[in-house]
């Protein structure tokens, strides 16, 4: 038998990477449906936590549809949106697809402080945990800081400094309120 993940913790809602699992045709139809539209995925599998109502289906307004829809369509996006709109959640939702839909794709999470980051991760932890086994992808490293599927895609949680990410290769980077990143580091971390 193989050895868990490194991180694994026996969470019974996580695929352990390379298991078989079985399909039915609906769930195959389902699966086609969600890798072609990231929209679909989110709307009809991302569930998020409500204040209040604890954790929920994502039910999106349409600007957050749009902010998807730029997200493919763009390659560099700012969005200048205000507190509590739900916009890291959208975001969140969109790197959730990307991993699961893209083998070897590489992504990290940036925030003006490495607990932001690990929080945002852990939202994404949290959509991850809520989606049928079929729709997962196996765990190969699961903890705190980063996550490794079984198709090779990868997701990490670091504070925004001058070096952190200048070891790595990445396809996409979110920098997270990078408005509250000192001026010295936000330069020092472009030039790296």
């Amino acid at each position: 038998m193989a050895s868990p993940p490194l991180g694994y913790n026996g969470n019974s809602r996580l695929r352990k990477a390379y298991t078989q699992i079985a399909m039915s045709q609906h769930e195959v139809d389902e699966y086609a449906n969600c890798m072609a539209d990231p929209i679909y995925f989110i709307k009809n599998y991302v569930k998020i936590v409500a204040l209040g109502k604890g954790i929920v289906p994502f039910a999106m307004y349409p600007f957050q549809e749009d902010m998807v829809k730029k997200f493919i369509d763009e390659r560099f996006i700012i969005c200048k949106i205000p507190r509590q709109s739900g916009k890291s959640i959208t975001v969140i939702a969109f790197l959730l697809h990307t991993i699961l839909f893209n083998q070897n794709y590489n992504v990290a999470i940036l925030a003006h402080k490495g607990a932001a980051a690990n929080g945002l991760l852990a939202r994404l932890k949290l959509a991850y945990e809520n989606l049928p086994t079929w729709l997962q992808s196996g765990i190969v490293e699961w903890n705190k800081g980063n996550i490794e599927l079984e198709n090779g895609s990868k997701i990490g949680a670091f504070a925004t400094s001058a070096d952190g990410l200048r070891s790595g290769s990445y396809d996409i980077i979110l920098l997270d309120e990078f408005a509250f990143v000192e001026d010295n580091i936000a330069e020092a971390f472009f030039e790296s």
